[in-house]
């Protein structure tokens, strides 16, 4: 009878334990680095319709095969720009590869050259980052709240301690996913951005308000006010995975 008692706690234990893990959320970088391709679409039709005939070439085929690359189309709000493509990969060496078979091919050429009659080209900017801190899968969630801004220099780390505490004290406050991205390279106007994810608008404003009443973020402005400046905020949602189908 004993033994019997003994074994249903240590299961009992044990499945608390699990369920402690399985909710856990690990806040660190994921390695990635992406392109953010900004762009003022005039004639969306015939944008999409470059995009689609790319994304089913063989170019596009081998990119994707030869170096695990992710590519996505977002339209904004808030933005001078109205979409962006995003363009992600898991390493430098993954996009160097992958930089190389885009650049190389006839039907991406093309693509790029459909953009003077679809954008407005002298808008058209794009940055590279580095994931600098992250938690949850961005993936699973359709719209976000995407915060540019200038770090000063020297601050970067400090900055960044500040931003992981914040989030480490609100994950009870929402279920989406969240980040933190160094502007690697066109980094003129924005030295960083950060994201908060959800699965809807109202879900999204709901769990930014809930962060915000909170005394940890009025900590966290009062850390950063003098090393943060430019701060622009945007919304983002999902419009459609290039993936060759």
């Amino acid at each position: 009878m004993y033994k019997k008692i003994l074994l249903i706690c240590i299961l009992f234990v044990s499945s608390d334990f699990l369920i402690a893990d399985d909710h856990a959320v690990e806040i660190a970088s994921d390695g990635t680095v992406a392109e953010f391709n900004y762009f003022s679409v005039t004639n969306p039709v015939a944008f999409m319709k470059s995009l689609d005939m790319f994304d089913k070439s063989e170019c596009a085929n081998k990119w994707r095969e030869e170096s695990n690359v992710k590519v996505s189309l977002w339209a904004l709000r808030g933005s001078p720009s109205s979409h962006f493509i995003l363009v992600v990969y898991d390493n430098y060496d993954q996009m160097e590869k992958g930089r190389s078979i885009f650049t190389s091919c006839p039907e991406s050429a093309k693509m790029l050259a459909s953009f003077s009659r679809t954008t407005e080209t002298d808008r058209t900017y794009n940055w590279v980052t580095e994931n600098a801190l992250s938690g949850r899968d961005w993936e699973t969630n359709s719209v976000f709240s995407k915060f540019n801004f200038r770090v000063e220099r020297g601050h970067e780390m400090h900055y960044a301690s500040a931003w992981k505490n914040l989030m480490s004290n609100s994950l009870d406050l929402f279920d989406g996913s969240f980040g933190l991205n160094a502007v690697a390279y066109g980094n003129r106007y924005s030295t960083h951005m950060v994201y908060i994810g959800a699965n809807s608008m109202q879900e999204l404003a709901d769990g930014l308000a809930a962060v915000r009443a909170t005394d940890t973020y009025k900590d966290f402005v009062q850390e950063t006010t003098g090393i943060v400046s430019g701060v622009h905020s945007q919304m983002v949602q999902f419009v459609k995975n290039f993936d060759g189908s």
